[in-house]
């Protein structure tokens, strides 16, 4: 009898631990959790686990200090990773590609594409580290078809003016991961919601660059503040609405396998 108790209760735990590997929809904010000390350097994890259509999906925030570079030239051949600017200056090298870029700029790391960033001004920089790993086989040749790697300053992504505020395209295109990769910046007027409550197949992620908002995701609402993550899962309902009195602004990821 002991035997068996021990063996339910050893299922349970596993059982448990596979549970909690799996993301929700919902907001993670990216101050949750103890930063961590290095080096100099600081770290704080926002989320980890697996999705739908992610073995594997990793967030964290990292700093370098003035002069600082995150680690030599190297490349990793299972993930792809979306690099995003919080604060300060990162010069980023992909390959033989080099930018100095400001905040809200973003990249795009391929798989199997090597990567540094430096910190090249005399104050700290803090920048945003997204890495995906898709439940099905990475593809590199897909990913140099689809365009590869490619290194995006805020200040030269094309502006759209709508109804409701600013768009941004940043790219919408095949991927070493995806079929398809999809990311937009998008800014909403105060009190404007993003769209109608809707569904899509398509997994989703927004970061709040600035503002406050609140993401209506199924029957509840959740408050947001700059640098939150927002992850939606397939078919859930959703929208976001500009809850507060100045312009949001906010990357909106979609990847489909």
């Amino acid at each position: 009898m002991k035997v068996m108790l021990s063996s339910l209760l050893l299922l349970f735990v596993l059982a448990a631990d596979a549970q909690t590997d799996s993301l929700p929809s919902a907001v993670y904010p990216w101050n949750k959790y103890p930063a961590t000390q290095s080096n100099g350097r600081e770290s704080r994890t926002i989320l980890k686990g697996s999705t739908t259509d992610l073995a594997r999906l990793n967030i964290h925030t990292s700093s370098l200090g003035a002069g600082q570079t995150n680690h030599p030239l190297q490349a990793y051949s299972d993930r792809e990773e979306i690099i995003l600017v919080k604060e300060g200056f990162l010069k980023v090298t992909i390959n033989d590609s080099s930018k100095t870029l400001g905040p809200s700029s973003i990249v795009l790391i391929e798989a199997g594409d090597k990567q540094q960033f430096q910190n090249t001004s005399d104050k700290p920089a803090m920048y945003c580290v997204l890495t995906f790993t898709s439940t099905l086989p990475v593809n590199l040749l897909r990913g140099k078809e689809g365009g590869g790697s490619l290194i995006k300053d805020w200040n030269e992504l094309t502006v759209k003016k709508t109804d409701k505020g600013e768009s941004r395209l940043v790219f919408d295109r095949p991927s070493s991961m995806f079929t398809r990769f999809e990311i937009h910046a998008t800014t909403l007027k105060p009190g404007v919601e993003s769209h109608p409550t809707h569904t899509h197949r398509a997994e989703e992620m927004m970061i709040l660059l600035a503002g406050n908002v609140t993401l209506n995701v199924g029957s509840e609402k959740q408050n947001v503040a700059a640098g939150d993550v927002m992850l939606l899962r397939p078919n859930v309902p959703h929208n976001v609405v500009n809850t507060g009195s100045e312009p949001c602004t906010y990357y909106a990821i979609k990847w489909y396998n």
